[in-house]
């Protein structure tokens, strides 16, 4: 299949003979589909119905279908508080063109057309009639579309780049209007987000700079996505050359050439090929998982939700027979432990506090105190104890201070004073029904019932909602939500950042009978690691892979993440407690690259 890409399309009637010129190059390049990208008429007729008409008589000329999309100038005079009225653009345009709407999909068998056209503004937050804006309609149809045929290649079509792309600009053009990347003045950076984390998009062409492709920043690559600036067929060029793209897909390759409209002939100039099926293009990142360090952590299994890192050297471990050590397997050294007695129901850690809890009881030590291990003369207990009426669920840290307990069902938010030198709780609210897991994430309390709903509770708002049903576990962190989601008897696992959302449903061994044991780990990156009964998987949601970790023949009780240098990074590490068949338990630590 040959594409002929045109960029801004921009007019002058006294030099019609040059579109003309340019639509017989593209007659004699013979393609099956014709994309141009926006902006087109003359400078008077220019984001009005007859500006589209006036272009369309030039692009009948070449005989072929057409797919073209509105441009930053096509919708200036319908943006903000403009004089034409909303929808007059758009109308005129789906209506010559014969589209059902100005963006939308093309579908292939072995790869697929994606087309964002430009959409006008409302008044109240129209920082610049020419910025190349999407509504939130727009994009969340685009992104949907994405998600519906995972692995296959996608080539997108828009009139301006997106940010973070690394195309040549133009500064004192587009830089200083703020209208040089899609959505700048909106939300420029969920496009970024959306080729960073979709492997299917492996090409993109956008126009907008009126720069032909001799430029060595014409074309770049960025997190598996090529992009290319197209040029203009007219004398609207800020370079002097007047260009045309070509994409030529076949079943073995793909390649892209230049249409010089002035030696009017196909040249190699700023062009690229791919010797393969494009699908081959769609780089789903290699994982590559390694053990970097192990020790050996007391007698006996850990206990559900018992690994807590303390820092990025040190964990602790809870097992389950009642003891709570602190280790470090860098080293392979068992420092202490905090606890002896009844197996925990939960362990973590606060600010520079670790609290635990059994039976009804919470209790707290100080991580700064060198009395903080229990010896043999201190008794079993923490120095910090606090009962509550019934017994506890589940607990979870919180971030500004002290722990969240789910305890009879109720939630409740326990603390350290430092005046009284003791424990003190307050009463938050009950949930309806039997519940069991804690995840606290930023400002937001998830609560796991029994029955497999989720709750969220606001910290700020102080409400209980009722988020997603069929969930069997669940994790929130580094600005993701992972779940692992039981329905009709298949196991998927879902992932959302607040802009993406990805499925994916894992094979059917998993489906056969349904685990006991499950737990999973937000990492970011649409990525999470997975312990399913006795073995851990580590997911790229969003690249439909999963990964077997190989415990050589050793059972998995719990896994944890661990903590990275930046906070604000994504997390390549997680700790998992080990029970080989012959042997001591251990603590492991995984670490995960992408190749």
């Amino acid at each position: 299949m040959r594409i002929v890409i045109l960029g801004d399309f921009h007019l002058n009637p006294e030099q019609y003979e040059l579109t003309e010129s340019a639509m017989a190059d593209i007659v004699q390049s013979k393609p099956d589909l014709v994309i141009p990208l926006g902006d087109f008429g003359s400078r008077t007729l220019i984001g009005s119905t007859e500006g589209l008409k006036e272009a369309k008589c030039f692009l009948d000329q070449t005989g072929t279908t057409l797919r073209p999309i509105l441009g930053n100038h096509d919708l200036e005079r319908e943006s903000g508080s403009g004089l034409q009225p909303k929808g007059t653009m758009i109308d005129c345009f789906q209506a010559l063109f014969k589209l059902e709407q100005p963006y939308g999909v093309l579908e292939y068998e072995h790869f697929r057309l994606f087309f964002a056209s430009t959409d006008p503004q409302s008044p109240d937050s129209c920082y610049d009639v020419q910025e190349c804006f999407v509504s939130d309609i727009q994009f969340n149809y685009l992104t949907g579309k994405l998600k519906e045929r995972p692995n296959v290649p996608v080539i997108f079509f828009t009139h301006a780049p997106p940010i973070g792309c690394g195309l040549r600009t133009v500064p004192r053009v587009h830089v200083r209007s703020t209208n040089a990347y899609l959505d700048q003045n909106h939300d420029s950076l969920r496009w970024y987000h959306l080729f960073r984390n979709t492997p299917e998009i492996v090409m993109w062409f956008s126009a907008h700079y009126h720069l032909s492709h001799f430029h060595p920043d014409a074309s770049t690559l960025r997190f598996g996505t090529r992009f290319f600036i197209t040029g203009v067929h007219g004398m609207c060029t800020r370079d002097g050359n007047r260009q045309s793209r070509i994409l030529d897909i076949g079943r073995t390759g793909v390649k892209v050439s230049t249409l010089d409209h002035i030696q009017r002939t196909i040249t190699d100039e700023g062009g690229w090929s791919y010797e393969e099926e494009l699908g081959g293009l769609v780089q789903v990142p290699t994982v590559k998982l390694s053990l970097t360090a192990s020790t050996s952590v007391g007698e006996a299994a850990a206990a559900a939700y018992g690994i807590v890192p303390i820092s990025r050297k040190r964990y602790i471990v809870s097992t389950e027979d009642g003891f709570s050590w602190e280790t470090e397997p860098a080293i392979e050294a068992v420092l202490g432990t905090y606890h002896i007695g009844p197996t925990l129901i939960g362990i973590t850690v606060s600010r520079d506090d670790v609290w635990i809890a059994w039976d009804q009881y919470v209790g707290r030590s100080d991580l700064r105190n060198p009395w903080r291990f229990v010896r043999l003369e201190k008794g079993p207990w923490p120095a910090n104890k606090l009962s509550l009426d019934n017994e506890i669920q589940a607990i979870a840290a919180n971030v500004s201070g002290g722990i969240w307990v789910l305890a009879g069902n109720e939630l409740f938010k326990v603390d350290y004073s430092e005046i009284t030198a003791d424990c003190q709780f307050e009463r938050i609210m009950a949930v309806d029904e039997p519940c069991e897991t804690l995840i606290s994430s930023e400002g937001h309390v998830w609560i796991l019932a029994s029955s497999g709903v989720l709750y969220d509770y606001n910290e700020a708002e102080r409400t209980l909602l009722k988020y997603r049903e069929h969930v069997r576990a669940w994790d929130s962190d580094y600005g993701q939500h992972v779940g692992l989601v039981s329905h009709h008897g298949q196991l998927a696992i879902i992932s959302e950042d607040g802009e993406h959302s990805f499925r994916f449903v894992l094979p059917d061994a998993f489906n056969h009978t349904m685990p006991e044991t499950v737990r999973i780990l937000a990492l970011g990156r649409h990525h999470a690691a997975v312990q399913i009964d006795g073995s851990v998987y580590y997911a790229v949601i969003n690249g439909q892979t999963l990964t077997k970790l190989d415990t050589v023949g050793s059972t998995v009780t719990d896994i944890a993440k661990c903590l990275e240098e930046d906070a604000a990074a994504t997390c390549s590490s997680f700790a998992l407690a080990v029970h080989p068949g012959e042997g001591r338990p251990q603590l492991q630590i995984w670490q995960c690259t992408l190749e």
